[in-house]
């Protein structure tokens, strides 16, 4: 079918084709995955309040809001003598993610956003290296970090919930260990390959972000975020998650990436329909 009127009307085609179906809820131009309160074990310090996303141009947008800001909290005896938050895992894959093995497909990336966690061989701040990573390797640090042996552990000693057990996983029995299994809590990125950058963002710099509308953002709490090139990453559903290091708290939330803006989809088709002609003029001479 190498007809340049049919390739120009099949790109246009792909204009509506956006996923729009969220487990998140829409407040101003963001989606927010609010976690339970009160149950991150160990203290307050460790307690997970919700995730965040937006798209913003070719531009992901991810907010946290968490009293374990950046940079984690002193603790003595502990791997780097931080307790950090662990990585963001996004996973396109529609498939669940409970074993080491399972963050090795092709569709699961992770984005190590606070350069002086465990992550990618970090000891004493030889890697703070931040960035969005393919090709996974991941590890728990949790018993390096004074926290869980595994999910099951932190489900026994009372901190499972049925309902915002992780924002968008709502239920620990139903959603969270069915999607992450009850073993080790697998935080961190141990190896990957970098595939490119992250833009760092404070609460000032993330315009609109409103955890107080769902009542998490007491006083104390962090919120912050980055932005990350969204062509970099599959088009369609994912499922992002993180867990602090020790195990403590996490969050998840369920989003979505669409298809490029139909601006940049005409140029492709025009830019298609214009090699397909040149081809056949050739054909032709």
């Amino acid at each position: 079918m190498n007809n340049p009127r049919f390739l120009a009307l099949a790109a246009l085609g792909l204009v509506g084709m956006v996923t729009t179906a969220h487990a998140a809820v829409l407040h101003g131009d963001w989606w927010y995955a609010i976690d339970a309160q009160n149950d991150g074990s160990g203290g307050s310090v460790y307690e997970a309040r919700g995730l965040a996303y937006k798209v913003d141009g070719d531009r992901l947008v991810f907010a946290f809001s968490t009293m374990l800001g950046l940079g984690g909290h002193a603790h003595g005896g502990v791997r780097n003598g931080l307790i950090n938050n662990g990585d963001l895992f996004l996973n396109f894959t529609g498939t669940n993610l409970t074993s080491a093995a399972a963050f090795q497909q092709p569709g699961v990336f992770g984005i190590r956003f606070d350069g002086a966690n465990d992550s990618l061989g970090n000891q004493g701040g030889t890697n703070t290296a931040i960035g969005l990573y393919s090709n996974l390797s991941v590890g728990t640090f949790a018993t390096n970090n004074n926290g869980w042996a595994s999910l099951q552990a932190y489900i026994n000693a009372g901190f499972g919930r049925s309902q915002k057990a992780m924002g968008d996983l709502q239920s620990t029995a139903l959603d969270v260990v069915p999607y992450l299994g009850n073993g080790q809590i697998l935080a961190n990125i141990t190896q990957g390959t970098a595939i490119g950058g992250i833009t760092p963002l404070s609460r000032a710099q993330l315009t609109g972000i409103d955890f107080a509308h769902f009542a998490a953002d007491p006083s104390g709490n962090h919120v912050f975020g980055f932005s990350v090139d969204r062509n970099l990453l599959p088009t369609g559903d994912f499922k992002a998650h993180f867990f602090e290091e020790c195990g403590n708290d996490g969050a998840a939330i369920m989003g979505n990436n669409p298809v490029p803006e139909p601006g940049t989809l005409m140029a492709l088709a025009v830019g298609a329909v214009g090699l397909l002609r040149r081809r056949l003029r050739r054909n032709r001479a």
